[in-house]
């Protein structure tokens, strides 16, 4: 979780303020008929190019953040206004970055469109569309088509200007978006179309703008818009198409699935996995190992490889990884992502180059907890330090994620060593994970909890103690205190779930929930075989999303915004997309089950879910499965590295297979006793929502 600036600030943190619900003068909601649903007043949004440093954001009022202290700011109507924020952003099919939103003013529509494209002056623009071929500028595009709705003549208007800001990134109450020109010197960049429309009538403009301002006039104002939007399209679908494909019934899911490779994509800098862009922008052990996850299970080898040295080149001298000073989950996280992609790719040679680094790793553990073993109050587990999940900074306390982490570690590591034939190793390994076992216990009974708390000393918010069976279990499936811990967060802290989602912080902080922290807990669930409970927890995650499928960080659910305006949160993304690969395809130690945890209508006659090329443990596989009225049929691809010992098809006996499937045993479950969809769980939300503007 990348927010220790936002942790020591969550206190005093305050909503952004009316100045964020005001909309243009004359918008009208006929500008749709049925707009999506958009649940965040701070609805942010980016375009940008893979690999480069920096991104354009959109603001909440549709307005574009450029480098340095520039924006843009669109103005519509006769005399213009600022569109404001009540045209919601989607993204162009639902998951492209082309963000598009239309406004209507005085019987004239306007329809939006903004992206991103490389230079046109740079020869292989192909190549600078995969990474900066020749420096971080690009173009950021804007597209607009009006209509005349109206029976008579009208008269559109448009103005694209761009100014520069005291602080791009201050509230936008620094600029009121009513007259945001007025405030500030004399914009570079000013653009101004005008036309006079007969009923039915439409035109087309076009402006890009360099990312990074210049001394001089504007240089591509005479590029074809249309070629670069075709190029911009074409690009991101074949590289879509690079990867894993995969489908479900619910267009919403799977177009926030394509959306989150593409969020990662974009923050993305020279290979190394970023937490967002304009916030959080730097590399996180913790964030990237989900990250990293994310991008190997959706196909992406090559960069997923490439973004393991920002691994590999945060090992201290002592042999622990750091990213975050004095935080000790980092050191786990490293070693299990070293491990994961050995798993997923069954590189022998890899895991033989980054043994050693593993090892220096668990030694630290090893040596670290060898000098806590005299501690009166908790021999034998790691050393008091600050957590940043859980919100304590003093440095006083002792982490329960810590030392799942680090147990995971141990656990990794002698399972790397057995793999390469260091048995003697991997046993004395074994032993001491036996032992950190034994001292998380003693630890757990002086709590006199039935479950595992934040701290040793039951102080802090939940976090890392909550990642007990993900994404190696360091518990048992069915050890008590798992159940418990998910009856405690789910009813009782701090009042139980909102919304569906896990609360953060502690009673003095404003009331926050946090989406992608609680995938812990529904992963827990899935590991157990609760299926209903993860396909709940899944529609309320997707709920807290954008129109333009942008997740968060943590969420002020009182007033719908995202905390300091983190959205899109890669890792909210990744979470995502991780969360619905493993309700599909979910490896659980030598066996892989499919389908553990859909919503039963994903099966109904005429619904298909279809996953090609998906890499797991075990090598690639595809499984297409349709349903029939006579119940699913199934087809399958198993791995060929390596052949899982069980291979189980989880179905409701209400959708039985059809027709039987070689190497692949059926477990049948009751029906759900709910549907959920994503119509159902924004009906739910909406009978008790705050309002949106």
């Amino acid at each position: 979780m990348a927010k220790s600036r936002l942790a020591r600030s969550l206190v005093w943190c305050v909503p952004l303020g009316a100045f964020l619900l005001t909309g243009a003068a004359g918008y009208s909601p006929a500008a749709e008929s049925r707009p999506p649903f958009e649940y965040f007043r701070n609805n942010w949004t980016v375009v940008g190019l893979k690999d480069y440093e920096r991104g354009t954001r959109v603001t909440p009022d549709n307005q574009l953040l450029l480098a340095g202290k520039d924006r843009v700011t669109i103005s519509v109507g006769d005399p213009p206004a600022a569109l404001g924020r009540r045209p919601v952003k989607t993204l162009e099919e639902g998951w492209l970055p082309v963000v598009v939103f239309s406004a209507v003013e005085a019987g004239v529509r306007y329809d939006f469109a903004v992206w991103a494209s490389p230079l046109p002056s740079i020869t292989d623009w192909l190549k600078a569309y995969d990474g900066p071929a020749a420096g971080e500028d690009f173009l950021t595009w804007v597209e607009v088509r009006v209509s005349n709705e109206s029976p008579g003549r009208a008269k559109a208007r448009v103005r694209l200007r761009r100014w520069t800001a005291e602080d791009v990134y201050a509230k936008v109450a620094e600029a009121p978006p009513e007259k945001p020109e007025t405030s500030r010197p004399h914009p570079p960049q000013d653009n101004d179309f005008s036309w006079a429309l007969g009923p039915g009538e439409s035109r087309e403009a076009a402006v890009n703008f360099q990312f990074f301002p210049t001394d001089g006039p504007p240089r591509f104002l005479k590029e074809d818009p249309s070629v670069w939007r075709r190029r911009t399209i074409e690009y991101w679908k074949n590289l879509m198409a690079r990867g894993a494909r995969l489908s479900v019934p619910c267009a919403k899911a799977t177009r926030a699935f394509l959306a989150a490779h593409v969020c990662q994509l974009i923050a993305l800098d020279h290979g190394e996995v970023h937490g967002g862009e304009g916030f959080y922008d730097t590399f996180y052990i913790r964030d990237g190992a989900y990250q990293v996850m994310e991008l190997e299970e959706a196909g992406f080898m090559d960069i997923a490889r490439r973004a393991l040295d920002s691994y590999l080149a945060r090992q201290r001298p002592d042999g622990r990884f750091e990213s975050q000073a004095g935080q000790l989950d980092a050191n786990g996280q490293a070693v299990w992502t070293l491990w994961q992609y050995f798993k997923i790719t069954g590189d022998r040679q890899w895991l033989e180059l980054v043994y050693p680094k593993m090892r220096r790793a668990v030694d630290w553990i090893i040596e670290a907890r060898r000098r806590t073993r005299t501690d009166a109050a908790f021999p034998g587990l790691l050393p008091a330090a600050p957590a940043d999940g859980e919100y304590l900074w003093d440095g006083k306390e002792h982490i329960v994620g810590y030392d799942l982490w680090n147990l995971r570690a141990l656990t990794c590591a002698a399972a790397a060593a057995r793999s390469l034939g260091r048995a003697q190793e991997a046993g004395g390994l074994e032993r001491e994970i036996d032992d950190y076992r034994q001292a998380i216990d003693a630890a757990w009974k002086k709590t006199g909890l039935p479950y595992l708390p934040p701290s040793w000393e039951k102080l802090g918010t939940h976090w890392g103690n909550t990642e007990i069976l993900w994404p190696v279990p360091v518990l048992d499936s069915a050890d008590p205190r798992i159940a418990a811990q998910a009856e405690h967060v789910r009813h009782d802290y701090l009042g139980g779930y909102v919304e569906g989602i896990i609360r953060w912080g502690t009673p003095e902080m404003k009331p926050a929930i946090h989406p992608y922290m609680g995938a812990y807990t529904t992963m827990n669930a899935l590991h157990a075989g609760r299926d209903e409970q993860v396909v709940e927890d899944f529609y309320w995650y997707l709920l807290h999303s954008t129109a333009a499928q942008g997740f968060p960080e943590g969420i002020f659910y009182l007033d719908r915004t995202a905390w300091y305006d983190t959205i899109p949160h890669v890792t909210g993304a990744a979470n995502y997309a991780v969360l619905l690969r493993h309700m599909l395809i979910h490896e659980a130690g030598d066996e892989l089950h499919l389908l553990g945890a859909v919503p039963d209508w994903w099966l109904e006659a005429g619904q298909e879910i279809r996953i090609e090329g998906a890499p797991t443990h075990f090598g690639g596989v595809s499984l297409i499965v349709r349903g029939t009225p006579a119940g699913v049929r199934v087809e399958w691809r198993g791995p060929v590295r390596q052949t899982p010992r069980r291979v189980i098809l989880h179905l409701p006996a209400s959708r039985p297979l059809a027709d039987k499937v070689g190497g692949v045993e059926v477990a049948y479950r009751p029906a759900q006793s709910v549907r959920w969809d994503f119509e159902s769980v924004i009906r739910l939300y909406e009978r008790t929502a705050p309002p949106l503007f």
